[in-house]
C-alpha cells in the first residue's frame, strides 16, 4: 500500500478457467474524467497520471510505491506547509489504472508558512465540486465532509449514510491481498456504490485554524471489479499449479 492515511456479500467459486478467459477479464469499464483530484481521476492510465503529478515539481521526483505496481506519490516539504499527493493503481492482470488519489497538507506553527483555515479550504472544495452531500462531525475526533457521485460522475445531493463508513485504505489491502470472503454489510454497500471524495480536517481550533487536512477521491465499484480480476487470476494460477502437481503424482507410478 502506498498512502499516508492511517492509509459484497460476495462469495465466488472459480473452477478450471483458461488463460483466454482472464485476458477478457482484464478490461475495466470506462470512467468519467470528472470528478478529479489535482487533475487525476479514477480510471486514468497510470502513465498519464504520473506525468501529470510530476509537473507539480521540477526538483522532486515522483517515487514509486513498494511494490512498484501498487502506485506512486510526490511529497513536497518546504518546511512551511508540507504536502503530499499519492496515487493507488489497479493490479495485474488489469492494466494499471488509477482507482484512489489522496492529497494532504499540513501547517507547521513557526515554520513561516501561511496557516490553513477550515473555511478557506472548504470554500475551495465547494468551488470545484459543489455543495457537499453530507458532513460528519465527530467533535474532537475530526470533521469529515463528503461529496458522493453517481457512476457518470454527477454530484449527488443525497446518498446512503452508510457510505460514511467506507474505508478506502482497507480496500488498498484487499487490492493486494484478496477480497474478504465474508464482507460486512457496510463493505457490501461501499463496494457497490462508493464513488466519492472525502475531506478530513484534523485538530480544528476555535478560530478555524487547521493542523492538517486530507482529501481523497476513490471509485470503489471500479476498484472492486479490478480486485476481482486480480483474485480470479491468482486463483487460476494456484489451481493450475495444484493440478500440475496432481498430474505429476499420477504419472509417478512406482515399481514394486
Amino acid at each position: 500500500m502506498f498512502s499516508k492515511i492511517c492509509f459484497f456479500a460476495v462469495v465466488f467459486l472459480v473452477g478450471q478457467v483458461g488463460l483466454a478467459s482472464f485476458a477478457r477479464a482484464q478490461s475495466l469499464p470506462a470512467t468519467p474524467h470528472t470528478p478529479d483530484l489535482m487533475g487525476i481521476y479514477p480510471g486514468m492510465p497510470a502513465s498519464a497520471a504520473r506525468a501529470l503529478l510530476q509537473k507539480r515539481s521540477s526538483t522532486v521526483n515522483v517515487l514509486s510505491a513498494a511494490p512498484a505496481d501498487s502506485g506512486f506519490g510526490l511529497s513536497l516539504n518546504d518546511g512551511k506547509n508540507p504536502e503530499g499527493t499519492y496515487v493507488n493503481l489497479t493490479r495485474a492482470p488489469n492494466d494499471p489504472f488509477v482507482w484512489w488519489i489522496t492529497r494532504s497538507q499540513s501547517y507547521l506553527p513557526g515554520g513561516g508558512g501561511p496557516p490553513l483555515m477550515l473555511n478557506t479550504v472548504l470554500t475551495a472544495l465547494r468551488e470545484k465540486y459543489g455543495k457537499e452531500t453530507f458532513t460528519h462531525d465527530q467533535g474532537g475526533g475530526g470533521l469529515y465532509v463528503f461529496w458522493l457521485f453517481d457512476p457518470s460522475g454527477k454530484l449527488l445531493a443525497t446518498a446512503d449514510q452508510t457510505l460514511q463508513g467506507c474505508n478506502t485504505g482497507q480496500f488498498s489491502l484487499y487490492m493486494s491481498n484478496g477480497l474478504p470472503p465474508a464482507p460486512t454489510q457496510v463493505e457490501q454497500t461501499c463496494f457497490k456504490s462508493y464513488f466519492g471524495l472525502k475531506a478530513t480536517f484534523n485538530n480544528v481550533a476555535a478560530n478555524g485554524m487547521l493542523s492538517s487536512y486530507t482529501v481523497e477521491l476513490a471509485n470503489l465499484p471500479y476498484a472492486y471489479r479490478a480486485a476481482m480480476n486480480t483474485a480470479n487470476a491468482k486463483n487460476a494460477v494456484d489451481q493450475k499449479a495444484q493440478q500440475d502437481l496432481i498430474n505429476r503424482g499420477n504419472q509417478n507410478k512406482p515399481t514394486f
